[in-house]
């Protein structure tokens, strides 16, 4: 804390020192007996996202009515966006092939091999066809806008079972402009070389050129023309957040 005193007008001016991918509350408490999780929050001083200076600055109302304490509380910032994929908000399905043998589809895995549900048995996940994929494909599947201004780093995290042929298919993240659907950095591949057995976590750092945009996060995936009797990529749990 670099600064605390009485304002003119009998309130309370709070300054510390701050990062810009955080965020605060002021807590209060009468006396220091109490444990620190127990302390009240203030107010109208919660969820306080740091200043971009370094320094972040709160005036707050006296929360006791004589001798108190106050203590800031760093936390991380709300996910920019989530999704379990148990409602449809909104994301796009595209066939890029002219085979039309594959597509993205939303709702309960069901193939040869594979998963059977979503992540943590969820209901819903995206997969390339609910069933087995098809040979010859190459499908793309967009999320809605996601707003990256404002921040200086965002990290994408997600659930995904594969289950290819290990050689012949391929699958990528691509970050899209909004605007113009122009990507932004290099395309992030996704190791189709691995056959998983559960959903597995994976996180990508956002490209940097796609920081201070507003984005689409592409999924794409691409079959050899072998016919394959597995389930190939499924997805679920999709979150973008600053690390």
């Amino acid at each position: 804390i670099t600064e605390f005193h009485r304002t003119g007008t009998g309130d309370i001016r709070i300054s510390w020192k701050s990062s810009q991918e955080r965020q605060y509350d002021i807590l209060s408490n009468a006396d220091l007996s109490t444990p620190r999780a127990e302390w009240a929050e203030v107010a109208g001083a919660q969820d306080i996202q740091g200043d971009g200076s370094g320094i972040t600055t709160a005036v707050v109302a006296p929360p006791f009515p004589e001798t108190g304490y106050l203590v800031v509380r760093e936390e991380g910032l709300p996910a920019l966006f989530e999704d379990d994929f148990e409602a449809d908000t909104g994301w796009t399905a595209i066939v890029n092939d002219a085979n039309g043998n594959t597509n993205w589809e939303r709702g309960a895995p069901n193939g040869s091999t594979g998963p059977l549900t979503g992540a943590d048995k969820s209901a819903n996940a995206w997969s390339t066809n609910l069933g087995d994929y098809g040979a010859d494909s190459d499908i793309s599947l967009r999320s809605p806008v996601i707003d990256l201004t404002g921040v200086a780093a965002a990290e994408l995290n997600y659930e995904a079972f594969r289950d290819g042929d290990g050689f012949g298919d391929t699958a990528s993240v691509r970050f899209l402009r909004a605007s113009d659907q122009v990507q932004l950095g290099a395309e992030v591949p996704i190791d189709m070389t691995s056959f998983d057995a559960s959903w597995t976590a994976q996180a990508i750092p956002v490209e940097a050129q796609a920081i201070g945009e507003s984005i689409i996060i592409e999924f794409n995936f691409v079959s050899d023309s072998s016919p394959d009797a597995f389930s190939g990529l499924s997805i679920d749990n999709v979150v973008v957040s600053v690390p």
